[in-house]
Formats: structure tokens, C-alpha cells, sequence
């Protein structure tokens, strides 16, 4: 798969060459950029390098030659011309000299970046460019399309791909050696689909039209791809408005006329547009639910930074998706709910404006008497926005779910004993799980709740583990990445897991409900320990190409879950959905999507159907897949 060592000494020797006679051969753009993921001539000076321009930017240009003949090797890269300086304009050929780079976005900061091959023109490089011809038709952009498609699979495993030794781009293979190859040059996708709504930064992640549905591919129904185990659809590359603007758009959006210079940065390709994309359809419209009379229904929803200080808009508008999107269910698990003043750095830690006011503008919607369960965190205690104090939360609909009991303080741990007949009975009607322990340092701790719901106890967590910000991304020079954050969401996963097991050791029928927003894959061994303990996770209940709660740079993905005991399975005739109403827009109420479960809390049936039931729970989990559902 790779060549022997002595191929990079025989790059060495051509670098010491060109430094001493610069020949026809070393005039090619192709022989700097290389057939790996560095130049062997960088820090090489160089000189009269042709090209003909095909991006300017302020501080520097694209150019691109005709090529060597090797489809390793980019034909096109950037220029280096800082701030003021002289620069030509497209078109124009150019003979550039200075020094090739290897130039690492984010600095000090960027270790986890790639490199982009650059060649340094300023005068403290020796750096210059003269005018050879000007109104010279640009280089054909590739096409990336049928017969010419990045691989799904992203890079080998070989540790780190710059200093591998021997290594050479398989661009056939790998998706990070495919976009490597074309490194600077003019790319074009005639057909593509958008996988992801335009982000903050105007980025919009897309896949070529050929891709979607292709083998290995988990597509969902609406337009995106969905992550897989080992399948991370490397296919992606975002369009970047560096150079020109690119369209607002939601998932599943189809676009034509896409033509660019591709690019690296914040540890993704990208293709810098340089023309105007046409949308041809943009038409993705939002789920929304309707709970059946007489359903018990609980959701999930992280709200994404509500302090008491948003705006009376954005309250309005999430009762409405309460409302109106979810069905209006009995019991809602939040997450990410801020202190009375937001991110306002003070010291207030209390949130029961923040829940007061989203609970009043719900029951002025609903008609409904929704009340909300809290425990304030330490200051500065649980990560997050700093100043925010977010923490999870439960509104509950009086008419159907009653609450009592004293709620803890922010390190009072929840505990259980067995109570009459055998039921479990805790120590606080609403607490914190074991919240001086060191797995969750910096980090949300667990809320547990119990509630009776006709008649029945159910004991409820809501969580909001650790996030993936730390972890190494796909596209960076370590394959495979390390994921530097999974040690902490395992001892999470394990304290909550130990907790839910001592409420089944007391009553192993009990009603136990584990939601949230988890950060992390159902597949992922972080979340194994909840498995073990006995739950079983509701989102293996949906078809694989509805599996997703978040888009992570085009990358549909279920970070959201709900857990639920067996008793549940057996008692409930459980229906589960996630309702793709936020996740896949541009104009996103939340980055998440919320989770739903319905439940009827019938007599336990007999054994035999109690196995029925567990058999068909993947048929009831997908009961209900329209955009007016049932549930």
C-alpha cells in the first residue's frame, strides 16, 4: 500500500535540485504539491513557477497549470500575497516565485489541521510574480460527478498521515486523499444535494447527486446522509463563501452550477465558490405530531441556551413547537436551560424565570397548567456557556402527571430504598445523581424526577452529558482520530447506569425513562453501559435513515436518546419518534431535534405477550414516519 523509504530520500534529492537549477520539470505545480500529504520542497525557494490564475482573494490568489499527468498530484495551488500587496487578476498567467509552505490553519492552535502547500511570495521570501499573458480562459474545472465521486471512507488507519513513512494519497480509497489530490485546483459539481442547512459561518455541506442513495450510504428519507458505524460519508465538502456568497438553503436542498477552488481549513475541505450556485429546490418542511387521546406522552428537547433574557420571541416560539410540533405532551425533559439572566457572568444561578416564563407562554397556548421541576447548579459549576449555568429541566402538565416532594439542592444525591410493597422510594422527590463525582467535573449532572401518571410511579432522568469539543476531527492529520472526550461520557454513562440498577434490584418492574442529550452514537461503547444495565435505547426502534437528532458538517447523527426499562416495554405499547423539526434548517429554533415518546400504561400482560411486545417493539418505534404523524 505504500512505498518503501527510500521514495521520500528520491523527493529530498529533486528538492536539493530545484533549489540548485530550476528545470521545465520543476516549473510544474504538480511536482511541488507532491503525492502526499506534504511537499518534500517546502521551505524551498523557488522561482518562476507558471500558472494561470483562477481566484484572487485579499491576501493572496489561486493559479493552476495544465498539469503533470498524475492524478495525485493537484495541478493548482494558493499564492501567498499578504494584505496590500500587488496581486494579478483572473486570467492573467503568471510566473510566481518565493518559498513553497506548508501552511497550517489555526497556528500554534492548529495541530489537529492539515496542511495546504503554498508558495510564500512576499519580499521576505524573495517573493515576486510577473504578468506573462492576461484574458487566458481558465483551467477546466473537475468534475466531481459520475465516474469521478470522492470514496465514502475518509483516510487508513496509520496513525499520523504526514509522517507516515512511505505514505502515498489513495485517492481512490479515501476521501481525504481524493480532496488532497485536487488541493487548490478548479472543481465543479454539476448536481449536488445539500446535507446540511447553511451553517453560521455561511458554510453549506453538500454531496454530489450521484452519492445519495449510493451502497453504504444510510440516506434519509429527507434528503441527507446519516452516520453509520465506521460509515462517516466522507463524501461530504462544504462550499465556503471565502471568495463569493453561497445560498441559505435547508437539508435536502438540490443545487446545479457549483464551481470553486478547493481549500482547507478548520479541519475541513471546502470548495470556495466562485460563482453564483442556483438552488433548484429548497422545499424541506418541518414534522410535527399528533398525540392520540388518551397516550401518555413524554419528550426530550434541548433548548439551546434559554436564559431568562431571551427574547419573548424566542419563548413564543418554542411553546409553539411544544405545542404545535410535538403534539403538546405531558412531560417535557429539557436541556440546556440557562440562568434568569443567560450568559450575564454574575453569579445568579437560579433559572426559575427562565421556566417561568416558557411555562406561562405555554399554558397561554395550550390552555394547559404546566409546571417546572429544577436543582440549581454551583456557580460556574457545569460547564457550558460561561456565565449560562445551563442545566436540565422537566415542565409537567398538572392534569395528567402529578409531582411532590422535596427537590435537592445542587449537591444533594438522589437515592433509593424499597418502599411499601416493593416499590422503589427516594430520597427526594427531584435530585441530582451522585453530583460530587468526578465524572461529572465540569459537566452537567443528571436530574431525576419521580412523577405518577395514572396512577403509576415513573421515575425519569434527564441528562445532558459531556460534549465531543475536544475530540480530534475526521479530516485531521490523525487517523483515527482520538476522541480525547469519551473517557468522561463512559463514567457518566456508568453512574447512571449503577443508579438505574439499584431501582431495578429494589422493584425490577419499575418505570424508568433515561432521555436526553446524551453526545453521543447508539452505537457508540460510551453509551454501553445504560444497555447493560438493562434499558433499551428507542432509537434502535427507528429505521436506520431516521436515526438522527443533530447535522455535524453535513453529518446526520443521533446524539438524543431515550432509555427505557423493560417494565415500560411491556406496560406501555410504547410508539417513539424523533421529530425532525430544527437539526436540518437553516433558520434552526434549536440545533437539536426533540425526541418523543407515547405510551398507554395498560395492565402488565402475560409473559408471553410481555415477549410479543419486546419482539415487535421496531415495529411500533416505526409506526409513524410522515410529516403529520400519529402517535
Amino acid at each position: 500500500m505504500h512505498n518503501p523509504p527510500k521514495f521520500r530520500l528520491n523527493r529530498v534529492l529533486a528538492a536539493l535540485l530545484l533549489s540548485a537549477s530550476l528545470g521545465s520539470q520543476a516549473q510544474l505545480i504538480g511536482v511541488l504539491q507532491g503525492t502526499d500529504h506534504l511537499s518534500s520542497f517546502a521551505t524551498t525557494a523557488v522561482a518562476n513557477i507558471a500558472g494561470i490564475v483562477t481566484a484572487v482573494e485579499n491576501n493572496g490568489f489561486w493559479m493552476q497549470d495544465a498539469g503533470d499527468g498524475n492524478a495525485l498530484t493537484s495541478d493548482g495551488i494558493y499564492v501567498f500575497r499578504s494584505g496590500s500587496l500587488s496581486k494579478p487578476l483572473v486570467g492573467d498567467g503568471v510566473l510566481v516565485s518565493g518559498q513553497v509552505q506548508e501552511f497550517r490553519p489555526g497556528g500554534s492552535g492548529g495541530a489537529n489541521n492539515l496542511t495546504t502547500t503554498q508558495i510564500n511570495a512576499t519580499a521576505g521570501f524573495a517573493g515576486a510574480w510577473t504578468l506573462s499573458s492576461s484574458g487566458n480562459a481558465l483551467p477546466g474545472a473537475k468534475v466531481i460527478g459520475a465516474g469521478f465521486l470522492p470514496p465514502s471512507a475518509i483516510a487508513p488507519n496509520v496513525g499520523n498521515v504526514e509522517t507516515a513513512v512511505g505514505y502515498v494519497l489513495q485517492p481512490s480509497q479515501y476521501s481525504m486523499d481524493f480532496y488532497e489530490s485536487l488541493e487548490g485546483m478548479r472543481v465543479t459539481l454539476p448536481s449536488a444535494v445539500a446535507v446540511g442547512p447553511t451553517n453560521n459561518f455561511r458554510e453549506v455541506p453538500v454531496i454530489a447527486s450521484a452519492q445519495i442513495g449510493a451502497p453504504g450510504t444510510i440516506a434519509s428519507p429527507r434528503g441527507g446522509v446519516v452516520i453509520g458505524p465506521g460509515q462517516f460519508n466522507g463524501q461530504r465538502i462544504a462550499l465556503d463563501d471565502r471568495l463569493m456568497a453561497t445560498p441559505t438553503v435547508h437539508s435536502g436542498a438540490q443545487l446545479t452550477g457549483i464551481v470553486g477552488v478547493l481549500d482547507y481549513s478548520f479541519s475541513n475541505f471546502k470548495l470556495n465558490v466562485t460563482q453564483a450556485v442556483t438552488v433548484v429546490s429548497n422545499n424541506l418542511t418541518r414534522e410535527s405530531v399528533t398525540i392520540p387521546s388518551g397516550r401518555f406522552a413524554m419528550a426530550s428537547y434541548n433548548v439551546e441556551n434559554l436564559g431568562g433574557d431571551a427574547t419573548a420571541a424566542r419563548i413564543t416560539t418554542i411553546a409553539g413547537q411544544i405545542k404545535n410540533t410535538l403534539g403538546t405532551p405531558h412531560l417535557i425533559a429539557l436541556q440546556e436551560v440557562q440562568d434568569n439572566n443567560g450568559a450575564t457572568n454574575n453569579g445568579t444561578v437560579a433559572a426559575d424565570v427562565t421556566l417561568s416564563r416558557l411555562a406561562t407562554e405555554l399554558n397561554a397556548q395550550t390552555g394547559r397548567n404546566y409546571q417546572f421541576v429544577s436543582v440549581n447548579p454551583v456557580d460556574g459549576a457545569d460547564g457550558g456557556q460561561p456565565g449560562g449555568n445551563i442545566r436540565q429541566a422537566f415542565l409537567y402538565d398538572t392534569a395528567r402527571v402529578t409531582f411532590s416532594g422535596t427537590v435537592g439542592g445542587p449537591l444533594d444525591a438522589i437515592s433509593a430504598i424499597a418502599g411499601p410493597g416493593g416499590q422503589v422510594q427516594l430520597n427526594l422527590g427531584a435530585g441530582r445523581i451522585d453530583p460530587t463525582n468526578t465524572a461529572f467535573a465540569s459537566s452537567r449532572k443528571p436530574l431525576v424526577a419521580q412523577f405518577t401518571v395514572d396512577g403509576q410511579q415513573i421515575i425519569v432522568v434527564t441528562n445532558h452529558f459531556n460534549s465531543k469539543g475536544g475530540d480530534q476531527p475526521l479530516y485531521g492529520p490523525n487517523q483515527a482520530p482520538t476522541l480525547t472526550t469519551a473517557a468522561q461520557r463512559l463514567q457518566q454513562a456508568q453512574a447512571v447506569a449503577s443508579f438505574v440498577q439499584s431501582l431495578l434490584a429494589i422493584n425490577p418492574n419499575a418505570n424508568i425513562i433515561v432521555a436526553g442529550d446524551l453526545n453521543d452514537f447508539q452505537f457508540a461503547d460510551t453509551l454501553a453501559p445504560l444497555a447493560a444495565a438493562g434499558l433499551i435505547n428507542m432509537t434502535n426502534s427507528l429505521p436506520e435513515g431516521e436515526r438522527y437528532t443533530y447535522n455535524f458538517e453535513g453529518n446526520l447523527q443521533a446524539l438524543d436518546h431515550m432509555f427505557v426499562s423493560p417494565n415500560l416495554v411491556a406496560r406501555g405499547a410504547l410508539a417513539y419518534d424523533i421529530v425532525h423539526a430544527n437539526a436540518e434548517f437553516s433558520d434552526q429554533l434549536s440545533d437539536h431535534d426533540p425526541t418523543l415518546l407515547t405510551m398507554a400504561l395498560a395492565p402488565v400482560p402475560e409473559p408471553e405477550t410481555y415477549a410479543l411486545l419486546l419482539a415487535g417493539l421496531g415495529l411500533l418505534g416505526a409506526m409513524v414516519r410522515r410529516r403529520n404523524r400519529v402517535l
